[in-house]
């Protein structure tokens, strides 16, 4: 429960500093990762989860009418936030790329670890990424996961990039992969809601990452010019 408290806290200072503050500011346009539970998927023709509902109340106590909009895959959400056709995006991770078009909160949003998943019983614990190099693997296109890994995957032909969290799991279970690097807990929830979860291990989990909310630069500029 205090866990709860403070993530609302952190995440209230973060939006009143965008929004609060600028009386014109009367409704904002939000989308989110369509397959990405606990955090957020699709539900529908709209969006669902834990930060799309913290993120309604929070907007709705400021006075502020939130528009949830279900954009598609991922990478068109991201597309969308680029064009501005989009405000804010709750609960992602930052990267440099990301910062040329987004303005994010200062303070997270969730801890997120990334998790290394394999076949149950192939493969023993890892020491770190660079074990990975010579076998196949795959990640949910369009995620990031910071730049560390990152930067690894980028440096390995042997990995592919597939849609869905679903689909990545479905090719490690048929040795399409031989590994996939994905959220843990996002992934632990599409285990557990398919009774998947001793069929695959946990090798590698890489604790020191968040997820943040973040505003459109665009939003953030039209922001400043009508305060």
């Amino acid at each position: 429960m205090l866990v709860r408290i403070f993530t609302f806290c952190f995440f209230l200072i973060g939006i009143h500093a965008h929004v609060n503050a600028k009386p014109n500011c009367q409704s904002i346009t939000m989308s989110a990762h369509p397959n990405y539970p606990p955090f957020h998927w699709r539900s529908g023709n709209t969006l669902t989860g834990a930060s799309i509902e913290l993120s309604e109340h929070i907007f709705s106590e400021l006075g502020v009418k939130a528009h949830v909009v279900y954009m598609g895959p991922w990478k068109r959400v991201l597309k969308s936030a680029k064009d501005s056709k989009v405000d804010f995006i709750p609960a992602l991770k930052k990267t440099l790329e990301r910062k040329t078009y987004l303005d994010f909160t200062k303070e997270s949003f969730a801890a997120n670890p990334v998790a290394v998943f394999t076949r149950k019983g192939e493969i023993v614990q890892l020491n770190g990424l660079w074990q990975l190099s010579r076998i196949n693997g795959s990640i949910n296109a369009g995620d990031r996961h910071g730049e560390l890994i990152d930067t690894f995957l980028k440096r390995q032909p042997n990995i592919q990039r597939i849609h869905g969290i679903a689909q990545n799991f479905q090719m490690l279970s048929m040795k399409r992969v031989d590994y996939v690097i994905t959220g843990l807990m996002s992934a632990q929830n599409y285990l557990r809601s398919n009774r998947l979860e001793n069929k695959f291990d946990v090798v590698l989990q890489l604790d020191n990452y968040e997820v943040h909310n973040a505003f459109t630069q665009h939003f953030s500029k039209k922001m400043s010019a009508s305060g």
